[in-house]
């Protein structure tokens, strides 16, 4: 089925929906590549009638969707739009917290989501920071909500869901593990898919940003020890591969991490074949990040520390006091499930 949805541009900011074919609500099942580390996740999708797919990260840490146009200097052989943004539509510039920026303006498209078809408004990058121009994506697909839309466009899930494409304004996550080999990582829009988790097991947080998707955090553990004993709150974000925390916490956690040490620079290390668990409870219930997910890139050899690795736990500057930024070392762990009618985030155990 082509759904169309028609855009009146900013500052109305309303939508209509044309529909050819008659079909019941069903999720999309959309496969997720894990990139090198497993720091970033990608869905592959067509636009147009480029044959080529698009190589898009999936980020609940950010709500716009976005791609390259042809014209943009920095792209180099990526893959890219020719559509010209559309009269009257915005034009926006943006930034990620990783540094990069762009400057884009908004087109009409159509995408191919999982052999779904939707006519939609999204943007064309006209200028992308050259820091990324030799990084696998070719575009950002955000599932944060839409209140941060720097185009003043709706998030996908949305817009998928006003067309009658899919049931629910809700998304189910399970992130591969790369090492594992299995390739099983999955994004489903407009619902979930219970072969993936044990849905008796799930707990059920309100979501506590009007922008992010942000869960209380009760407490923190390495082991069998309750390191952090007081609530934090956890940007849960698909973009990001650390656990980012403020300078204490990171001290906090790490000192009973055995053999972790810290760098001149304040990055923090550990034997790369560490044990030690860390645990996050959320919902009243503890949940285990397995210690291979606490272990990124080994350390430089001249440094000089054979066997170690750069710990997935980090300080930030950005990050506010009792503010965690919670990527994939955690997300790899669970099934979560966001809602963007209820406003809610749901969390369950891997079958």
């Amino acid at each position: 089925m082509l759904v169309l949805i028609l855009w009146r541009p900013h500052p109305v900011n309303k939508v209509m929906t044309i529909s050819f074919g008659f079909s019941t609500p069903q999720p999309i099942f959309i496969p997720l590549d894990p990139g090198k580390g497993d720091a970033l996740y990608f869905a592959s999708l067509t636009i147009g009638t480029n044959p080529n797919p698009f190589r898009i990260i999936a980020d609940t840490g950010s709500t716009d969707f976005w791609v390259y146009s042809s014209t943009c200097p920095t792209r180099g052989n990526k893959n890219s739009v020719n559509a010209s943004p559309a009269p009257g539509t915005r034009t926006a510039s943006f930034g990620y917290e990783n540094g990069v920026t762009l400057k884009a303006g908004t087109i009409r498209e159509v995408v191919n989501f999982g052999g779904q078809f939707l006519e939609m408004p999204f943007a064309a990058a006209t200028e992308v920071s050259a820091s990324i121009a030799n990084r696998p994506e070719e575009g950002v697909m955000g599932f944060a909500r839409a209140s941060g839309s720097r185009m003043d466009l709706p998030p996908v899930v949305d817009l998928l869901a006003l067309s009658g494409l899919i049931p629910e304004h809700v998304t189910g996550w399970k992130l591969s593990r790369g090492i594992d080999g299995k390739n099983d990582g999955e994004l489903v829009l407009g619902g979930v898919n219970p072969t993936k988790f044990v849905a008796q097991s799930t707990v059920t947080v309100k979501n506590l940003h009007a922008i992010d998707w942000q869960a209380p955090v009760e407490a923190a553990s390495i082991g069998n020890v309750r390191v952090i004993n007081d609530p934090r709150v956890a940007i849960l974000d698909t973009g990001a591969l650390y656990i980012s925390t403020s300078f204490p916490d990171a001290e906090a956690l790490h000192a009973f991490i055995p053999g972790a040490i810290v760098t001149p620079a304040g990055h923090y290390i550990l034997p790369c074949d560490n044990q030690a668990v860390l645990s996050l409870s959320i919902g009243g219930v503890f949940w285990p990040v397995d210690p291979r997910d606490l272990v990124d890139e080994p350390v430089p050899s001249g440094a000089g520390l054979p066997g170690y690795c750069y710990s997935s736990i980090q300080p930030d500057h950005a990050r506010q006091p009792r503010e965690w930024l919670v990527g994939s070392a955690f997300l790899k762990n669970v099934y979560m499930i966001l809602d963007s009618t209820e406003n809610t985030i749901r969390i369950a155990p891997l079958r």
